[in-house]
């Protein structure tokens, strides 16, 4: 039976791609893509932020099922902030050990909802044995030990002791290392300055070894994330950065007899999580939200409690939660940022409904689930309002399509009922990124998180498999997808 591989590369886009095979810098994608199918407008996730994207992909779900809203967020149970370890001043102002214990523990074990099951725990429940690799949302039926390095157990008081869930077949760089006949040999991309192992050329060193061990798992998650620290530093250098992940994927490819026999073997299916936008240079370009939203008490990172605070940001680069400790706030925070056209799409629910307005403008657009009309993915929706602030357009048999914001109905409603408290969800026009305190900013540089096309549509592309995949496409199709493919190839087994 043939075996699905599943590669998740950080930040590739859909016109890289293609201009990459167009100028054959791309050898392994020019080979797959002639042997498969290539949809380049696939839509994922939104906040578009590797976090919530992850645990959509394995669960099949929006955040308003699995419970992770993004890569920073406020848990109001805990009365902190959850940052799953972006930027070092973060980590530095919010402590190691809680960034630490969010990333590798909290997120699987506490933050995904237990009333979603993953596509590990769903595999193996059948029978299937599963795989993941580098991938940051793995929960599965397995424990395993993870192995800090010695300076973090130290500074975190070799207090983290506790075992994490994931498939059978499960690495996390050089923290987890994978029930194989042999370990991967060390080398530079094992080191702490290599990020431990989470990078490319060590998620193809473990995944060569666990094809050559005999034990590669009918399904099997891969994450390549190098391409996505290269695009947030240098854009305009995005399709060399895509072809340095081509020689990544050629040199797992040899691994066979010949690329023809790497897909007799496998469904092999690759997939970014997001775009990127190029942010503009000029200190124009970040929208200081320390600065617009001034008038409020403002909670800061390295405050351990809210007592006294008025507002939580949890800035997500081109996209932004704000969390009004006191319900008389919100009216009061969607004003102040609502005059600035540099924020793109304010957002914010009441009871059922979901509102959305643009920054500098006064028209409102109002919808919730159920009613008489319907998307192009099938779902169904009452909307009231102006259709301009989304850029919706209907056919003529009155489905609503998307434009500008892909899967716009959705999407947004998955991060605003992600979680039981208010909030308001902003976003940054194109060019721009939100600056506050101590986060990362790429002025100049690559940045996503945001509603918009560019950072929402993803290339999907499939070989090896006579399975057309559903189009419209979506990220959160891609699970109901590789349990068919499986379920049809053991049948016919």
């Amino acid at each position: 039976m043939k075996k699905v591989l599943l590669f998740l590369i950080d930040s590739m886009m859909p016109d890289v791609l293609i201009n990459c095979m167009k100028k054959d810098k791309a050898p392994a994608f020019q080979f797959l893509y002639q042997h498969g199918q290539l949809i380049p407008d696939c839509v994922t996730v939104f906040p578009t932020m590797t976090a919530s994207i992850d645990c959509s992909l394995i669960t099949g779900e929006y955040p308003d099922r699995h419970k992770v809203p993004g890569l920073i967020w406020y848990d109001p149970a805990e009365r902190k902030m959850v940052n799953y370890i972006n930027g070092a001043w973060p980590i530095l102002s919010m402590g190691l050990v809680q960034c630490v214990r969010n990333a590798i523990y909290d997120m699987n074990e506490r933050h995904l909802s237990k009333e979603v099951r993953t596509i590990h725990e769903e595999l193996e429940e059948m029978g299937y044995t599963s795989g993941s690799i580098n991938v940051i949302a793995h929960r599965g039926l397995v424990r395993h030990k993870v192995h800090l390095p010695f300076v973090v157990n130290a500074v975190t008081g070799f207090s983290m002791n506790e075992m994490v869930s994931g498939p059978t077949i499960f690495s996390m760089g050089t923290l987890v290392k994978p029930a194989i006949f042999r370990e991967v040999p060390w080398n530079w991309s094992q080191s702490f300055a290599s990020s431990l192992g989470i990078n490319d050329s060590y998620a193809i060193d473990v995944l060569i070894e666990i094809v050559r061990s005999g034990r590669q798992p009918d399904f099997t998650l891969v994450y390549l994330p190098d391409n996505d620290h290269m695009v947030h530093k240098s854009p305009h250098l995005a399709e060399e950065h895509l072809a340095a992940v081509d020689k990544q994927l050629v040199r797992f490819l040899q691994t066979f007899d010949s690329w023809e026999q790497a897909l007799e073997k496998n469904v092999i299916i690759l997939v970014s999580d997001h775009g990127q936008t190029v942010i503009g240079s000029t200190e124009q370009h970040d929208i200081d939200l320390d600065h617009l939203l001034s008038p409020f008490a403002i909670h800061r990172l390295e405050s351990a409690h809210v007592q006294g605070d008025e507002l939580v940001i949890c800035n997500n680069e081109r996209m932004a939660y704000l969390y009004p400790l006191r319900d008389e706030l919100l009216p009061q925070v969607i004003q102040a940022v609502s005059m600035d056209r540099r924020i793109d799409l304010i957002a914010w629910k009441e009871r059922e409904w979901v509102k959305v307005m643009r920054g500098g403008e006064n028209g409102v657009l109002s919808f919730r689930r159920g009613g008489s009309l319907r998307d192009c993915y099938g779902n169904s929706w009452t909307v009231d309002g102006e259709g301009e602030v989304l850029d919706l357009h209907r056919s003529d048999t009155g489905v609503v399509f998307f434009d500008a914001y892909p899967d716009a109905f959705s999407r947004l409603y998955g991060a605003l009922f992600s979680q039981d408290v208010p909030s308001i969800v902003i976003t940054a026009a194109p060019g721009y990124e939100f600056k506050s305190k101590n986060m990362p900013t790429h002025l100049g540089g690559g940045s996503h998180g945001s509603l918009h096309k560019q950072d929402s549509l993803i290339p999907l592309l499939i070989a090896g498999s006579k399975r057309p995949f559903p189009q419209p496409a979506r990220l959160v199709d891609i699970k109901s997808y590789v349990m068919a493919e499986l379920a049809a190839r053991t049948v016919l087994a």
